[in-house]
């Protein structure tokens, strides 16, 4: 996973420039994380205990960090989402019709953990500088 760590001097914040197949990941971190170093050692500490046959979830407030196997995919919450009434016909034809669909890309995202642990300790260093 290639990524490049930015600071704006003017606006004081940091950035996470990331392959567009993984712009969300850098969202996540920092919408959830913030600015600050520290705010991530919880989950580098989680994510370093798992050995490679483990899982385990952690729950943002807009993305879900899933990692199963050495696997890591996070989703938007929004792709959780289904309606638990089914639109009347003629609304699911105007619907079709204006092409009113969840678009799903750049919501999701998969790497590996090692991919994953590695940026996060790299940006952690980065926001301590």
């Amino acid at each position: 996973m290639e990524y490049d760590f930015t600071y704006d001097r003017n606006s004081n914040k940091f950035g996470i420039r990331l392959a567009e197949e993984h712009e969300v990941l850098g969202r996540f971190l920092l919408e959830e994380f913030g600015q600050l170093a520290g705010a991530y050692q919880p989950l580098v500490q989680q994510l370093s205990a798992l050995n490679s046959h483990q899982s385990m979830q952690y729950q943002g407030r807009e993305y879900l960090l899933e990692i199963d196997a050495g696997e890591v995919t996070l989703s938007h919450n929004t792709l959780f989402y289904t309606t638990e009434q089914p639109l009347p016909e003629r609304q699911q034809h105007k619907v079709a019709d204006d092409d009113l669909q969840l678009d799903e890309q750049g919501m999701s995202m998969q790497c590996g953990l090692e991919d994953l642990l590695k940026l996060l300790r790299d940006w952690q260093q980065f926001l301590s500088e």
